[in-house]
């Protein structure tokens, strides 16, 4: 894994669960690499397209993206819109830190 990816997945794991996060709490979170129509399931996506989940809303709950993507979807967004503001969520993390080191 390159570097960039590694500090990316560290960012996402300080953001924490972007589902939890809509529902006002913060949980610990783990990465889920979004499939797209090209990504077979022997390939892996990209390290770009990750997002960070907590293991109830990647693949234990009812309301999880694995087992119940439908109604993870109209709960909390589709993947792209998450990866979205999860990059959005990233600069201003990124942001934050640059004035803390000033």
């Amino acid at each position: 894994m390159k570097k960039e990816h590694k500090v990316r997945f560290d960012k996402l794991k300080q953001i924490g669960c972007v589902a939890c996060h809509k529902q006002g709490r913060f949980s610990d979170a783990i990465i889920h690499h979004i499939r797209k129509k090209n990504t077979g399931l022997s390939l892996r996506p990209s390290h770009d397209d990750t997002i960070p989940l907590c293991p109830m809303h990647h693949n234990m709950g009812n309301q999880s993206v694995h087992l119940n993507k439908k109604m993870f979807e109209r709960l909390f967004g589709t993947e792209l819109e998450l990866l979205k503001e999860t990059n959005l969520k990233i600069i201003q993390l990124e942001t934050e830190t640059q004035l803390w080191e000033k």
